[in-house]
């Protein structure tokens, strides 16, 4: 994945780094913030999802989602 200059516009390009974890969690986060659902691949989100600042009910959204989805594909 590279950075998208439509959501860190306040940020060189250049100088972000998405092999770092915090960065990586920052970056999903911003994305996620601003609805950019698009690009995101779903298991980067599911791992990462403890430490992304999103709301919190949207994190619980999520957290079932992803629970419903192991569940289903178990079945």
């Amino acid at each position: 994945m590279k950075p998208d200059k439509k959501y860190i516009w306040d940020y060189d390009l250049e100088s972000i780094d998405l092999r770092k974890k915090a960065v990586l969690r920052w970056y999903l986060s911003r994305k996620i913030n601003f609805g950019d659902w698009g690009s995101l691949k779903s298991k980067l989100v599911e791992k990462n999802l403890d430490y992304l600042e999103i709301d919190p009910t949207l994190k619980q959204m999520l957290k079932k989602y992803y629970v419903f989805k192991r569940t289903k594909n178990n079945s």
